[in-house]
């Protein structure tokens, strides 16, 4: 999957020199959404041509004002959310630095993580609310 994705940025790329759009170094903006392959697209991009990248903020109108290309990497939301309780949960992905710097100053999300041992449950959990009759 990363390949794939790699592969069509480097085809947006290529696409963005033969249609004349003048990419010049520095011209790609990406913004990166958490748990898409964003990191790699942006080291991938960044062998090629100065870029900037818009990640752990909104996206401001002025950001996009003189960038000829912008590049946004999304993913399959249900995969997404896979991703990303994984790697946040207490059993993820997380670097062990990064589980214990957590652990001493904990996120307001980490509760969530906390509750529900694997992603699975999560995914049980939210079905179950999500059946629940409705109140009109």
């Amino acid at each position: 999957m990363r390949a794939k994705r790699l592969a069509l940025v480097a085809a947006c790329l290529a696409a963005a020199h033969k249609k004349d759009y003048h990419v010049q170094k520095g011209d790609v903006v990406v913004i990166h959404v958490g748990k898409t392959c964003g990191g790699s697209v942006v080291d991938y991009i960044r062998k090629f041509t100065k870029m900037s990248e818009i990640h752990l903020r909104p996206v401001m109108p002025s950001d996009l004002d003189t960038a000829p290309l912008v590049v946004v990497v999304v993913r399959d939301p249900v995969d997404r959310v896979i991703s990303a309780f994984n790697w946040h949960s207490a059993n993820g992905g997380r670097p062990i630095k990064a589980a214990i710097r957590e652990a001493a100053s904990p996120r307001p999300d980490s509760i969530l993580y906390h509750c529900f041992a694997t992603v699975g449950a999560f995914a049980d959990a939210v079905g179950a609310f999500a059946a629940r009759p409705r109140v009109k």
